[in-house]
């Protein structure tokens, strides 16, 4: 019941991606008590929506650090976000000193999506899988463009940080252990937290 309770007042499209990566909609301040329950060191903001006061009070409370790399929508052929952006979300993901960390947009769906689905890519999944999960939490508005974009986003760029992660051994929590071992041995191994060193990302 406790489980049950603690889930309904998580933000909207709330999923665990793996252990100590999750993803969601905007948080609001109904979910600041559930969220503290996961003991988050950072949260990443996909959007340029201004935290509140609250927002800003719950950060310092908890001692959470707040990164903001803005991802353009999928909604125009010609407008997109350059590999480079992805990658530098990807970076704080691939870095366990980082975790537990949260990543979010507006609804969870579109460009939380297509960062996640980039990080599947990363992991290794198939295509197929990428594109199921997607849609699952685009549903019941997919865009042709994400799936797109998802399609053509070269996951060898951040093959090295793959490696030393040993990212692909991580527990995803929609895959069955058949086809991803828990890594329950791998420990951070550096206190500091990882800020990747390309492109504009605002801390708050």
């Amino acid at each position: 019941m406790g489980n049950e309770r603690m889930q309904s007042e998580l933000p909207d499209n709330f999923g665990e991606v793996v252990k100590g990566v999750y993803r969601s909609a905007f948080p609001q301040s109904r979910s600041f008590p559930a969220l503290k329950k996961l003991g988050l060191r950072t949260i990443v903001t996909l959007v340029d929506e201004p935290y509140t006061s609250e927002h800003i009070d719950f950060l310092k409370e908890n001692g959470i650090m707040h990164l903001r790399i803005l991802v353009e929508p999928n909604k125009d052929p010609a407008i997109r976000s350059p590999d480079y952006v992805i990658c530098q979300v990807l970076e704080v993901l691939l870095n366990k000193a980082n975790h537990p960390v949260l990543i979010h947009c507006n609804k969870g769906k579109h460009r939380t999506g297509c960062v996640i689905a980039s990080f599947r890519k990363i992991q290794g999944w198939r295509m197929e899988d990428v594109l199921a999960e997607y849609q699952t939490y685009s549903f019941p508005k997919s865009r042709p463009l994400d799936q797109k974009f998802i399609m053509a986003f070269d996951a060898s760029q951040l093959s090295s940080l793959a490696q030393i992660s040993n990212v692909k051994m991580w527990q995803s929590a929609s895959q069955s252990k058949s086809l991803c071992e828990e890594n329950s041995k791998d420990q951070v191994t550096s206190s500091n937290r990882h800020l990747p060193s390309l492109g504009k990302i605002r801390v708050t």
